[in-house]
Order: structure tokens, then C-alpha cells, then sequence
């Protein structure tokens, strides 16, 4: 389990200052300036992403989530990068409250510097879940078995199962 509505800021930034400064303050605003060094990134930690990715779902943040699956994503039984997208998007364009809530987590070193989580993750529309309090009726809890490997400063589920509950 993107869209590019940060991809998006400038534009709106541009709009709204044209609206707010005149044309002479909008070319000083937007002169060239010497480039910053690169900051470096920092690197993830997977302990802190996979609430995090749980968190992003219930937030109905897609893009944050997407940037967390390997575009060579692929689960045991078929399902690739493009139907992690839809199913994503799906839940995140929806009306309703998008509840998602992380019942358990445990991480393991796998080969290759990769981390393997074995995770409950519990789910219902219509209603956030808090933590502690009891799953609502059609609430549905799903095993994951994910595959995470490294992609620069950022961790990105490279593979894995699932199964409900």
C-alpha cells in the first residue's frame, strides 16, 4: 500500500504571491539565489516508518505511503506496485473516515542489509481507530509479511504476503 499534490506547492505559491505582491516584487521574490548545500537526508528507521505508513493510511496521505513500495514490488500471490496504488487510492479518495490501526510489529534482519516485518494491521471505513479501544463491526485485521530493502535514505517494501484474519 501516489499522488503529486506537493508537486503542486509551487504553482499554488506563485499563485497566491502574483495575487498578493506586484509584478516587480514577484521577480525579486523569485530571484535566483546561490544553491545551499544539499542537505544530507537522514536515514529512516524502519521501527519508526511501519506506524508511521499505518498512520499515513488513516491519514488518507497516499503519496507518503507509495513512496514506501518499490515500483518492483511484487506480493507471493500477484499483486504488484500498480495494485497497492489502487487499492491506496481507493481508501484515500473515499468520503469516509479511513480507520487503520497497528496492532502488532515485530522487525527481523533479513539478507542483504533488508528488514522483514511481520505485522496486524486492523482496518474499518467509516470511523478512525484509536488505539486501545475495541475493533467496530466489519473492522477487519489482516497478517502482513513485508520485505523492506533500503533505496537510498528511505526504506521500501520490496515484496511480502498478507492474509486476513
Amino acid at each position: 500500500m501516489g499522488l503529486a499534490w506537493s508537486r503542486l506547492a509551487p504553482f499554488a505559491v506563485a499563485f497566491v504571491l502574483s495575487g498578493a505582491l506586484g509584478c516587480d516584487q514577484i521577480e525579486r521574490a523569485v530571484l535566483p539565489v546561490e544553491p545551499a548545500e544539499p542537505a544530507a537526508e537522514t536515514e529512516e528507521r524502519i521501527e519508526l516508518l511501519v506506524p508511521g505508513l499505518v498512520d499515513a493510511i488513516q491519514a488518507k496521505q497516499p503519496m507518503f505511503v507509495m513512496d514506501h513500495v518499490s515500483p518492483a514490488f511484487k506480493e507471493e500471490r500477484g499483486l504488484d506496485y500498480w495494485g497497492v496504488r489502487s487499492l491506496v487510492e481507493t481508501y484515500a479518495f473515499r468520503d469516509d473516515e479511513v480507520g487503520a490501526r497497528l496492532e502488532s510489529v515485530a522487525i527481523t534482519p533479513a539478507e542483504d542489509g533488508r528488514q522483514r516485518v511481520a505485522a496486524r494491521v486492523s482496518f474499518a471505513l467509516g470511523q478512525r481507530l484509536a488505539e486501545g479501544d475495541p475493533l467496530p463491526p466489519g473492522a477487519v485485521t489482516y497478517s502482513l509479511d513485508l520485505l523492506f530493502a533500503r533505496d537510498g535514505a528511505r526504506w521500501q517494501a520490496v515484496g511480502g504476503s498478507y492474509k486476513r484474519e
